[in-house]
């Protein structure tokens, strides 16, 4: 029987969160029945892998859409803050973020992991490694994450009110 486990590079690292590779019309309606409400997808529109229009059938679907492409050569900083913004965003619903093979997808969801306090920096580490050895860029941008993150941490906090 199908069901969102054929999705390629599947894995719920949450209940409310899983990532996964490019998924086939037939698997995002395997997402609506299991209750997700967002798809998040980080790969690049108009790819041969891409799934054409998968905006437009989320939405029939009744899921919520972002697309967020990222470049696998040269992951940025601001397409990061903006994946950070969107998870904030939809914080309290059911996510699937995705990508060509779960690679990009991975790595921006362990972040944002690691900085929600949901998982250590070491098993955020460790989880990315259950699907891929990133090379050095991608190495690179993690580390580069989160001492940005870090930096400001301690700032981060409730505003106090007089």
């Amino acid at each position: 029987m199908k069901s969102i486990e054929t999705i390629d590079n599947f894995w719920e690292l949450t209940p409310k969160l899983a990532i996964s590779g490019q998924p086939k019309l037939s698997e995002l309606e395997f997402l609506a029945d299991a209750g997700y409400q967002t798809i998040v997808n980080l790969g690049l529109n108009g790819q041969e892998y891409s799934l054409a229009d998968e905006d437009l059938w989320a939405k029939q679907l009744g899921m919520n859409y972002i697309s967020i492409p990222i470049n696998f050569k040269k992951p940025q900083s601001r397409d990061f803050l903006r994946f950070l913004n969107s998870m904030n965003l939809q914080q309290n619903k059911k996510i699937l973020v995705h990508c060509e093979n779960n690679q990009r997808s991975s790595v921006f969801s362990v972040l944002y992991l690691i900085m929600s306090e949901q998982v250590s920096q070491l098993d955020g580490w460790n989880m990315i490694h259950e699907f891929w050895q990133p090379d050095l860029i991608w190495e690179s941008f993690f580390y580069q994450e989160l001492n940005n993150y870090f930096k400001i941490k301690d700032d981060l906090s409730e505003p106090e009110f007089i």
